[in-house]
């Protein structure tokens, strides 16, 4: 090939679609259009809770684990992991920095010392007492656009959603 016809070509590429939605079936598009607006939808809350929580000096992730802990108590790392939907790997790295700024301790189990409790601190706690509430106010602010019934609607909507997928990512592995 010539470099004209590689420029051609080119050219071509950036002035029409490789894929013809037209090609897709109703159902296909409109999966399509749920998963372009899941994700829009997710990346602007996400994006908000970064915004907020930036002035205290935590990250999204780390701001996850301490929410957990003040709601469900001390937690294994993999009870983490589980709960927030990150890897091992990840949540150790989110407790070890979070462990330097004093903010959660690390407890061995006493009946298996191979496993640690993930603990908050005093200042972990004191810190996620204070911005959880605004935090929660602002997630209620965020989702004013909808009435209580369609929240409860969503949510309903958005688990029966969540389940089948990871019903069928099983059915795949086995």
């Amino acid at each position: 090939m010539t470099i004209l016809s590689l420029k051609n070509m080119s050219v071509h590429l950036n002035k029409c679609a490789l894929l013809d939605r037209e090609r897709y079936s109703a159902e296909q598009k409109s999966a399509l259009k749920l998963w372009v607006v899941l994700a829009r939808c997710y990346d602007s809350f996400a994006q908000s809770e970064a915004v907020r929580i930036k002035g205290y000096e935590v990250t999204p992730p780390q701001f996850g684990v301490l929410e957990a802990l003040a709601h469900l108590g001390p937690l294994k790392m993999c009870e983490i992991a589980e709960k927030l939907l990150m890897s091992g790997a990840n949540v150790t790295g989110v407790v070890d920095r979070l462990e330097e700024k004093g903010l959660v301790r690390r407890v061995m189990e006493a009946d298996d010392r191979r496993t640690y409790r993930i603990h908050l601190t005093d200042s972990g706690g004191k810190l996620i007492a204070e911005i959880f509430p605004t935090h929660a106010e602002k997630i209620r602010l965020a989702t004013r656009a909808l009435s209580t019934k369609e929240k409860r609607a969503l949510t309903e909507l958005l688990k029966k959603l969540g389940k089948s997928v990871q019903k069928e990512m099983r059915q795949q592995a086995a």
